[in-house]
């Protein structure tokens, strides 16, 4: 996962301001304040630095965001271990700016590059694989999670009363380990995570569908889109994040299995008009049971609730602070959204603990 905090911010500051002296002073690039240009300074490209803490590794560049990560571990490493990690990376950006994305990763190109710039086996050698034990930020399956899971897996009892129960013990758990934890580590530093989540062509009803449910677990989701796809990214505390891609595993599946079982019943009903209209309408049906459970939250409760969407939203300011707002338009079905809402009242999801495991799914029942 990605992570941000205010100490982070700094430390990402502090590697963009490596980074531009690097290009600038070392490539011999012409540097903007984001973006770069190329020997011909015919294209620029952009300047996007991220720190992650879920790979055993201590940095990587991603062609599809155009993006140099860092391992959070190196924020205790030595001025030299970073900036020879830095130019480590560099140098991948560089291999694909001139070659293109299909050259051997530390071939004879690669090496090439480094001993003309100078860069030694230091820099050649930067990127090293880490110990299981040494990744400190790997996100591990913990006690809020597991309960947090169990109680969803309840809540997809026949029992109505039990099942709402479940779901509101659920929501409250979240809460609370939200409140409890203040998105702090073990130094009392706030912290913030991002994961990518889902990958498309193209931003479809579906994913608008899945993106909604995800915020009653305590996440915001943006859409970040590259020349290739469309990725749904979900910020929150590490414990939210985990649950919001377990649900959205399940809805990816479970949805087009859901309309199957609306067509079924109801067979008039058919095109792409209805079946985005269904989903949506699974969307708010869903969002709308949440929310009614969250109104008969006690005082303490609700005011809590109100301080996680603060911070949520200050969170969405960390990690996209020149985020853009974009809205969709589309055709509407009005008799598959409402269906797509009765099925989203009567919606129920269970995440497994294991993403193989044939014990999870949306469930949901029709009645006439």
């Amino acid at each position: 996962m990605l992570v941000y905090s205010k100490k982070i911010i700094k430390f990402i500051n502090e590697i963009k301001f490596f980074v531009k002296k690097c290009l600038s002073e070392e490539i011999g690039l012409k540097v903007l304040k984001y973006r770069f240009f190329d020997k011909q300074e015919l294209k620029s490209y952009p300047i996007n630095i991220v720190i992650f803490n879920n790979k055993s590794m201590l940095g990587y560049f991603d062609p599809d965001f155009s993006e140099l990560g860092f391992h959070e571990r190196l924020m205790h490493a030595s001025h030299e271990e970073l900036y020879n990690t830095i130019r480590h990376e560099l140098a991948h950006y560089m291999i694909f700016i001139n070659y293109g994305p299909y050259i051997q990763p530390h071939g004879a190109i690669f090496k090439t590059f480094c001993l003309e710039m100078g860069w030694g086996e230091d820099v050649f050698s930067a990127t090293t694989c880490l110990d299981d034990n040494m990744n400190m930020g790997v996100v591990q399956e913990n006690i809020v999670l597991r309960k947090v899971q169990k109680l969803m897996a309840l809540a997809t009892s026949n029992n109505e009363n039990e099942s709402e129960q479940a779901m509101i013990k659920a929501q409250q758990l979240l809460l609370k380990h939200n409140i409890d934890s203040n998105y702090a580590d073990n130094d009392n530093e706030e912290k913030v995570f991002l994961k990518r989540i889902l990958k498309q062509k193209n931003e479809n009803a579906k994913m608008r569908s899945i993106a909604a449910k995800l915020k009653t677990f305590f996440v915001n989701t943006v859409y970040n889109k590259t020349k290739e796809n469309i990725y749904l990214e979900v910020v929150g505390t590490a414990v939210n994040v985990e649950i919001a891609e377990y649900v959205a595993a399940v809805l990816q599946t479970d949805l087009d299995r859901l309309w199957e079982l609306a067509k079924e019943q109801y067979t008039h009903l058919k095109g792409m008009v209805a079946k985005n209209s269904f989903f949506l309408g699974i969307a708010t049906g869903y969002c709308n049971k949440i929310n009614s459970l969250k109104k008969g939250y006690e005082s303490d409760l609700a005011n809590s609730l109100m301080v996680i969407e603060k911070k949520l939203m200050a969170a969405n300011d960390m990690v996209y602070p020149r985020l853009s707002k974009s809205k969709s338009n589309g055709s509407y079905c009005h008799e598959s959204s409402l269906l797509g809402q009765q099925a989203g009242r009567q919606l129920n999801i269970n995440p497994a603990l294991n993403k193989s495991s044939k014990n999870s799914g949306a469930y949901l029942t029709y009645t006439n």
